[in-house]
């Protein structure tokens, strides 16, 4: 008996826990179609905002487009001739069709008094308006009492649709004599919504469907319609012998319409004439079936995560390593990257205090250099000074304290910021030009190759000169206890890139890395040869302009290899 219970509670428990993991899924999945359902509600009402506004342009400028042009035509003398004088229909029907030719009507017609049409522009051809009498026309009366009309309905002769504007003719007096009228043929109109894979209807002032995507709706009111509204259309006879059976229409909330046993998400907006609406109608059909496949997907994704629960499981100590694992990766990574900011923040500080360092000393001596130089060449000039020797002796010595104090000064006013398109050609003349003196002094032999003038750079032309005078002054001065002193420089393109080599065969470096060598004041040069900030300078200059500074792998001597990005030619 103990047996059985202890079988029958994990049992019992497994049940349970299965049973709370199907609840789970399946209010997952409700609620996955709810919001789903929502949200697609949402986009293709938007959609359908959108979409209707396009068809509804579509209608307003078919209303639109000949609206001033009855009157135009009725207000010039030689179109309304034909009233009383029969003898000048041929004429006025003439003129008319040139007009309708140009203005792309289906006819322009000009009736009498009473509705008869006295010249038309169709005359002579099948189904010519001309001879007909349209005096029961709504647009024809209205225009007889003196006011521009128009008016939808079916041909009384064509049978075709059209929208036809009326303006009164005067003649002489202020009664009209007559009246002038269009017609624009909205057949292309209808044909243009038929041929979309779009649902969208036009009702006019009467909710009668005027035009539609689905032509078995045409001329169908979508509501009840008036029985002294439907005995109006009958006289006028607006819609022909169409017998004006109800659409099955039926609105929903939210928007939504029954249409023809069909549901649809429908969007109406007014147009600018006539009082239509336009409704575009969006099948709920499709929104439903976006809704499932979403919510069929998710099921999907939810069946096979329960299928995986086991596996998962029993992976989960061996994931809970993995990460365990990730977090001290990390945890390296960061320490790494902490002493690498410490590193950077030290050298941050270092040059801060260079720079106040360099403040201090250009103030305090720069003045008395100057003074002392100013002094030294009033006693040779006075003949003070009578040994030669001496007199080298003291220039040298003040040049020395000059150069110091001009390295100093790169720290004191920081990186400049004036640059310009440059030619690299230009910028190494230059530094060559200053170093022409040393070069022959020690005897240097310097091989430099001839630089396109093409390569430009956007640089600062004096930082880039004081890079190449710096890296080719420690070469000068690498080589000068060198047997057959040489520096090479060499030039190489690559891509958007172009990158400068500075060869010696002097000793080398004694061992030293590129970062020992780009700190302040570290130098491999013998005591009272430089201070140690020529390289430093120009490793800020190269990193100023977007480039790098590093060493080259010689057997001899050492190699300097700078890369600068080169400007697009233009």
């Amino acid at each position: 008996m103990p047996q059985s219970t202890e079988n029958f509670l994990p049992r019992r428990m497994r049940r349970g826990v299965l049973g709370v993991l199907i609840l789970t899924v399946a209010l997952a999945t409700l609620l996955v179609f709810m919001v789903s359902q929502r949200y697609f509600e949402r986009v293709e009402a938007q959609t359908a905002a959108n979409r209707s506004v396009l068809y509804l342009r579509s209608v307003n400028e078919m209303f639109r487009q000949h609206q001033h042009l009855p009157f135009v035509i009725a207000s010039d003398p030689r179109n309304s001739t034909a009233l009383g004088k029969p003898e000048e229909e041929p004429f006025t029907s003439a003129r008319l069709k040139e007009i309708t030719q140009q203005a792309k009507l289906e006819a322009i017609y000009l009736m009498d008094a009473k509705g008869l049409v006295v010249a038309s522009s169709n005359a002579g051809e099948p189904q010519s308006f001309l001879g007909q009498n349209y005096g029961f026309r709504p647009y024809f009366q209205n225009a007889l009492k003196g006011q521009r009309s128009d008016y939808f309905a079916i041909g009384a002769t064509s049978g075709r649709p059209g929208y036809f504007v009326a303006e009164p003719v005067m003649v002489n007096g202020d009664a009209p004599q007559g009246v002038m009228a269009i017609k624009i043929d909205v057949s292309g109109l209808q044909r243009f919504w038929e041929s979309n894979s779009e649902t969208v209807v036009a009702v006019d002032e009467n909710n009668i469907v005027v035009l539609a995507s689905d032509p078995s709706w045409l001329y169908r009111p979508i509501g009840i319609l008036d029985t002294d509204v439907r005995q109006r259309i009958m006289n006028s006879r607006q819609f022909g012998v169409e017998t004006l059976a109800p659409l099955p229409w039926e609105a929903k909330p939210a928007g939504g319409a029954l249409v023809d046993g069909r549901a649809y998400l429908a969007n109406a907006v007014q147009s600018d004439w006539r009082e239509w609406t336009v409704y575009y109608l969006h099948p709920q059909s499709l929104i439903l079936r976006q809704t499932l496949i979403v919510t069929a997907l998710f099921g999907s994704a939810i069946a096979m995560l329960v299928g995986f629960a086991t596996f998962l499981r029993s992976r989960r100590i061996a994931l809970a390593y993995q990460v365990s694992e990730s977090q001290r990766n990390a945890l390296v990574a960061t320490n790494h990257q902490l002493e690498a900011a410490q590193t950077e923040l030290a050298r941050s500080s270092k040059m801060a205090a260079l720079g106040n360092i360099a403040a201090s000393v250009t103030h305090e001596l720069g003045q008395p250099i100057s003074a002392f130089k100013n002094h030294l060449a009033a006693a040779e000039i006075g003949n003070e000074i009578t040994s030669p020797a001496t007199a080298l002796n003291l220039n040298k010595l003040v040049n020395r304290m000059e150069t110091i104090i001009q390295q100093f000064k790169f720290f004191v006013r920081g990186r400049q910021e004036d640059k310009r398109a440059v030619r690299l050609c230009v910028v190494m003349h230059e530094a060559i030009a200053l170093l022409n003196d040393d070069l022959r002094r020690e005897n240097i032999l310097l091989e430099c190759p001839d630089i396109s003038p093409e390569i430009s750079l956007y640089a600062n032309q004096v930082q880039l000169e004081q890079v190449f005078i710096n890296l080719m002054k420690n070469a000068i001065q690498a080589v000068a206890q060198t047997l057959d002193p040489t520096i090479s420089v060499t030039l190489c393109e690559a891509g958007d890139q172009v990158e400068i080599r500075i060869l010696d065969n002097g000793p080398g470096l004694g061992g030293a890395n590129l970062s020992d060598l780009q700190e302040p004041f570290f130098s491999t040069k013998p005591s009272g040869v430089g201070m140690g900030l020529g390289l430093a300078i120009a490793t800020q200059i190269i990193h100023d302009h977007g480039g790098t500074l590093r060493l080259g792998s010689v057997d001899q001597g050492a190699e300097f290899i700078v890369t600068l990005p080169r400007m697009a030619p233009t």
